[in-house]
């Protein structure tokens, strides 16, 4: 994923002529924070999780990882690809499809092209996830028009895609988390 979504629309970048990453979202500066209520949305995706992680659907789906025994190198090793991963993810859709899209159409326009996407790309998740990204895909894209980067939807959807491997993973009867203890010797 981080490959198709993140690295090549990069070197499509980099081989255009005029273009960089910056005028895509992929730049540290904000022209804006983002909005104080960026909290309660956040508040919200992890107890909507946490809620939502024993449903049988979700559990077919999540943790993607169907290992049945987790250690905590699997954990990192599946936190890191998420972050990967999500980072790409991102690009395409917040970054390189928004911004480009918006050198053609006006801001709903695109928008209403970026969550159309966004939306056929969870389709084979069913109809709950599917129309599930339709809210969330515009709340990117405008976080992402109003700060100028992709950073902060970068963070929500990887809060969101770890909270809920993280909750999929308690709730699932067929997977454990093996935990470590420690010795304090004196």
């Amino acid at each position: 994923g981080f490959l198709f979504m993140g690295i090549l629309p990069l070197l499509f970048i980099a081989l255009w002529p005029g273009k960089s990453p910056s005028d895509y979202g992929f730049e540290f500066t904000f022209q804006a924070p983002a909005p104080w209520w960026v909290w309660a949305v956040l508040m919200f995706i992890i107890v909507a999780g946490a809620k939502a992680a024993a449903s049988p659907s979700n559990l077919s789906m999540y943790p993607q990882i169907r290992c049945r025994r987790w250690s905590p190198g699997m954990m990192a090793i599946s936190n890191l690809t998420w972050l990967i991963f999500l980072f790409g993810y991102e690009f395409l859709f917040r970054g390189f499809l928004l911004f480009a899209s918006l050198e053609i159409m006006d801001v709903w326009a695109a928008i209403a092209l970026n969550c159309s996407l966004y939306a056929y790309a969870h389709l084979y998740k069913g109809p709950g996830e599917t129309f599930g990204t339709i809210p969330l895909g515009i709340l990117l894209c405008y976080l992402t028009l109003h700060t100028g980067n992709i950073w902060t939807a970068v963070v929500l959807h990887s809060i969101l895609a770890l909270s809920n491997e993280w909750w999929s993973l308690r709730a699932n009867q067929n997977m454990e988390v093996e935990r470590r203890k420690y010795k304090v010797q004196s």
